[in-house]
C-alpha cells in the first residue's frame, strides 16, 4: 500500500476508486463501504484507495477535544493495509482545507487532480465549507 500526505499521487493511482471518510475505528459501517468499494473497483479494473483526514475535522473545529478519535494515525495506516487498499491519502485538515467549498473539492481535487472514477462514502457523509453538502446513500 502506497501512502500519500497530499493529493500529488502517482499516475498509476489516478483514475481510481476512492472511499472518503475519517475511518476512525474501522467499524462495521466502514468495512462495508470499503468492501463494496473494492468489489466494484475490481469489477471495473480500477485501483482502490482511501482518503482520510488528520486531525479529524471534529477535533480541528473543537480544540477542547483532545482524545476524540478511536485510532491513532498509525493504527489507521495498519487497518488500511489489512483492508487491502492500494493506496491511502492522508490529508492534513487545516484552516485552508476547511474553507474549500464542496463543489470546488469535487471539481478541482477529485475530478481534475485525482481523476477519480468512483467515490464511496458512508451514510450521511458531509463535506465542504460548513458541511454545505450532505450526501445520503440508501
Amino acid at each position: 500500500m502506497k501512502i500519500y500526505k497530499n493529493f500529488n499521487i502517482e499516475n498509476r493511482f489516478k483514475n481510481s476508486a476512492i472511499a472518503i471518510g475519517n475511518f476512525d475505528g474501522f467499524h462495521l459501517g466502514h468495512r462495508r463501504v470499503i468492501k463494496r468499494g473494492k468489489e466494484i473497483a475490481k469489477r471495473k479494473k480500477l485501483k482502490f484507495g482511501l482518503m482520510v483526514f488528520q486531525p479529524l475535522p471534529v477535533m480541528f473545529f473543537n480544540k477542547k477535544l483532545k482524545n476524540y478519535r478511536i485510532d491513532s494515525l498509525q493504527q489507521k495506516i495498519v487497518s488500511s493495509r489489512h483492508c487491502g487498499v492500494d493506496f491511502l491519502i492522508i490529508k492534513k485538515f487545516d484552516k485552508k482545507f476547511s474553507n474549500i467549498k464542496a463543489e470546488n473539492f469535487i471539481e478541482n481535487i477529485l475530478y481534475k487532480k485525482l481523476k477519480t472514477k468512483l467515490i464511496f462514502i458512508s451514510k450521511n457523509f458531509r463535506f465542504g465549507k460548513k458541511t454545505e453538502l450532505a450526501i445520503s446513500i440508501y
